[in-house]
């Protein structure tokens, strides 16, 4: 026969387990939740990709924010227009004053490159801004490059 104090033990076991419940006690999980597939694509964007830049071909008009604080804190608006081989550059200042100049082209292909800028043609200064494939608009001068600025969309 069992001792008193083990059969005392047993007894003890039996009723905690009684009066506790004799089911385990879990930890409960959350709800998971699986989207459908075509809705994953409405809940994650993929990152943001640059457009590409497609120079244009025949007429076009094009527009850069000029600023720069480091070479033109005035800053401005240059609006490029071409209409056949004519090519225009409209300037717009901040305090809304504006000039609308004639541009000479000197090349032409996957980069344009033009003089004129601010009306001045004299190639004494060697300045010309380019017009680069991927949309920006350099400028330059006789000891090389200045500064660039993206087009506005």
């Amino acid at each position: 026969m069992k001792k008193p104090t083990q059969l005392a033990f047993l007894l003890f076991v039996v009723i905690t387990i009684l009066l506790c419940g004799c089911t385990p006690v879990s930890t409960p999980v959350p709800p998971t939740f699986t989207p459908e597939p075509t809705a994953i694509s409405s809940i994650f964007t993929p990152e943001p990709t640059a457009i590409s830049f497609v120079m244009p071909e025949g007429d076009f008009v094009m527009n850069w924010n000029i600023y720069s604080s480091e070479y033109n804190s005035s800053g401005g608006i240059v609006t490029i227009r071409r209409r056949g081989s004519n090519y225009t550059e409209k300037i717009v200042y901040p305090d809304g004053s504006n000039g609308i100049f004639e541009l000479t082209v000197i090349s032409v292909g996957s980069k344009i490159k033009l003089t004129g800028h601010l009306g001045i043609t004299s190639s004494l200064y060697g300045d010309y801004m380019l017009i680069d494939s991927d949309g920006w608009l350099a400028f330059y001068d006789n000891q090389g490059y200045i500064y660039s600025v993206p087009p506005l969309n």
